[in-house]
């Protein structure tokens, strides 16, 4: 049986062997395999003719000639290649033997790689900050190579070098090496290389993992002693853009990333009279969104931004973590001042508690994705389902967001009777 050393590679069948103690690899030029046989009997005879070891194969005169043991196992694998073609079989193709990566002065660095990614995808402003930053922090530590020098043990490195110097958790290293993973497979679909990803299947948590591994949900009793802190009492003077943030969050189920870049004309008014925050940049498609604004919040906001400028909260953006990271460093520490110690707690943990008190209020499903911008991986929903309006959705939302309300105001939902109870013991 024929051993040749011939194998597929995208669109062109290659042969890789070793004469004379040297490595030889030349495309065939030709993506039929019969046609690759042929031509790489051809190809090795005349390469054979620069090497003192040679074969004379002459079936037309019946002339077989091998200098040596190596020759002759040559000479052997031809005839037999020409059996094959002659019975109509194919030869059977051997695997590639792996070599390190070869340097190609036309490869790509991987910031000239987000580029073109950019280019061709449309993705919205959050991807590209987050896209950027893991690049940026990729390509800094293994010194900007070409991304066909990229290989695992280099993922490995980084993995553990965000672990051990960064402090990042797994989910978080999950989230960057994703990021690597996306941009290698895009490259390799558009044909930028064709080495295969090294990035791939190097996730440290499942998705069940992730899933029982995420942020908490606030319990009631929990979130009533945050805003009830001392802490967060003196807030309301010391920094009030991070109580107007906790606010915006628990009427809103706004993402950090949403809120802490808010600007004035995001605040609109619907034809028939409710008022609505406009997401115009989220993480996602759906994030991108009309969020009606309760009565309550409306009313704050109003008085908040009076003296505000275009952009409300002047948070500065941290590099790589966004402009929301000053704020989730002060819910934690208003976290501790209040004594709440369970894992897992964070500014997150609001819009979980937002989302699940929608839950307990029994919001559709349908609704509740779209009032905090949440994907519905379902062809119904997706393809028979328009979208609601504003009002309709103000309409089953705003009933459970009373809850939250009577909460914020320490009373209850009954206590509170008429719009003109909204302002007392508000936060503003």
């Amino acid at each position: 049986m024929l051993n040749l050393p011939i194998y597929l590679l995208g669109s062109s069948y290659y042969l890789h062997t070793r004469i004379g103690g040297k490595q030889v690899k030349r495309s065939l030029r030709t993506a039929y395999r019969r046609e690759a046989i042929i031509k790489a009997i051809t190809l090795l005879n005349s390469l054979h003719m620069s090497n003192p070891q040679k074969y004379e194969l002459d079936l037309t005169n019946s002339v077989l000639k091998a200098d040596g043991p190596e020759d002759h196992a040559r000479l052997m694998e031809a005839i037999a290649a020409m059996k094959a073609l002659h019975a109509g079989q194919s030869a059977p193709v051997v695997a590639p033997v792996p070599q390190a990566p070869q340097d190609d002065p036309t490869a790509l660095k991987l910031n000239e790689l987000l580029e073109k990614f950019f280019l061709l995808k449309k993705v919205q402003p959050a991807t590209v900050k987050g896209y950027s930053n893991a690049t940026k922090e990729f390509s800094q530590f293994l010194k900007n190579p070409p991304i066909t020098k990229i290989q695992k043990s280099d993922i490995t490195r980084w993995m553990v070098h965000l672990a051990e110097k960064k402090g990042n958790a797994p989910r978080t290293i999950d989230t960057k090496v994703g990021v690597i993973k996306t941009l290698l497979n895009f490259a390799k679909r558009q044909s930028y290389t064709r080495n295969d990803n090294p990035a791939e299947n190097m996730n440290l948590l499942t998705k069940k993992q992730k899933e029982r591994n995420g942020w908490a949900i606030f319990e009631r009793e929990e979130l009533d002693i945050l805003l009830r802190s001392e802490f967060f009492k003196l807030r309301k003077t010391k920094a009030p853009n991070y109580v107007c943030c906790v606010m915006l969050c628990l009427f809103t189920g706004c993402r950090i990333g949403e809120i802490t870049n808010i600007k004035k004309d995001q605040f609109k008014t619907s034809q028939k009279g409710t008022p609505f925050l406009k997401v115009r940049d989220s993480k996602t498609v759906a994030g991108i969104r009309e969020v009606p604004l309760h009565p309550f919040i409306h009313e704050y906001m109003t008085a908040f931004m009076e003296k505000k400028p275009h952009k409300i909260f002047e948070y500065v953006e941290a590099e790589g973590k966004g402009s929301g990271n000053a704020v989730g460093k002060m819910f934690a520490e208003n976290l501790k001042g209040a004594g709440l110690t369970r894992d897992k707690l964070v500014f997150h943990s609001l819009r979980k508690y937002v989302n699940n008190t929608l839950l307990e209020n029994n919001v559709s499903l349908e609704h509740r994705c779209q009032f905090v911008g949440h994907e519905i991986n379902n062809v119904n929903v997706n393809i028979y389902s328009k979208t609601v309006s504003v009002d309709d959705l103000a309409k089953t939302i705003f009933p459970a967001l009373d809850e939250i309300k009577a909460l914020v105001l320490n009373t209850s939902v009954e206590e509170i009777t008429n719009l003109g109870d909204l302002l007392e013991g508000t936060l503003i």
